[in-house]
């Protein structure tokens, strides 16, 4: 069990490092940043729906926010063809099944705690009533991602290009 912990984590460690390089070259606007806050959020809350049956509260947060997920979406999906061209299908494909895993992992090292903390996350969510205070929400409250998010305008620092340059390419 050890053993798949370690290649399972090692695994999302390189492709991270690989997408971390891959997107030092493709900064992101805040807006495709905000976009991937709320997949992000989006992916916790399906996490935790479906490890601690919380599906019909899931449901509800989609019903409530479905167009500005959508929206988000299509945000991340021209993200991805913009940077990556024919090959961005495969770059987000991995990016979507990366972030869901780490969130995942996430739960289980959290232990017997962790829908009780995803009642609380459920509870707040669900008081949201716009989408200027989703957005807000999941810039606050980030949650785990499986890259690095570099924002166009903020200066790359020498260990950071040092990094992306060992780091392999998908």
């Amino acid at each position: 069990m050890q053993i798949l912990a370690l290649l399972r984590s090692t695994w999302l460690v390189a492709f991270s490092a690989a997408l971390v390089s891959a997107q030092a070259n493709a900064c992101m606007s805040q807006s495709s940043e905000q976009a991937l806050d709320v997949l992000g959020l989006k992916s916790s809350l399906m996490v935790a729906a479906l490890a601690c049956h919380q599906n019909s509260r899931y449901n509800q947060f989609m019903l409530r926010f479905q167009p500005r997920v959508l929206a988000a979406q299509e945000q991340v999906d021209h993200f991805f063809k913009r940077h990556y061209g024919a090959s961005s299908r495969s770059y987000e494909d991995s990016y979507i099944t990366s972030l869901a895993n780490v969130q995942s992992i996430a739960g289980i090292r959290q232990g017997v705690g962790y829908c009780d903390q995803t009642n609380r996350l459920f509870k707040n969510v669900l008081a949201i009533q716009t989408v200027s205070g989703l957005d807000r929400f999941s810039k606050q409250e980030p949650a785990v991602q499986p890259i690095v998010i570099v924002t166009c305008g903020i200066k790359q620092t020498p260990l950071f290009l040092d990094i992306e340059r060992y780091a392999k390419t998908p």
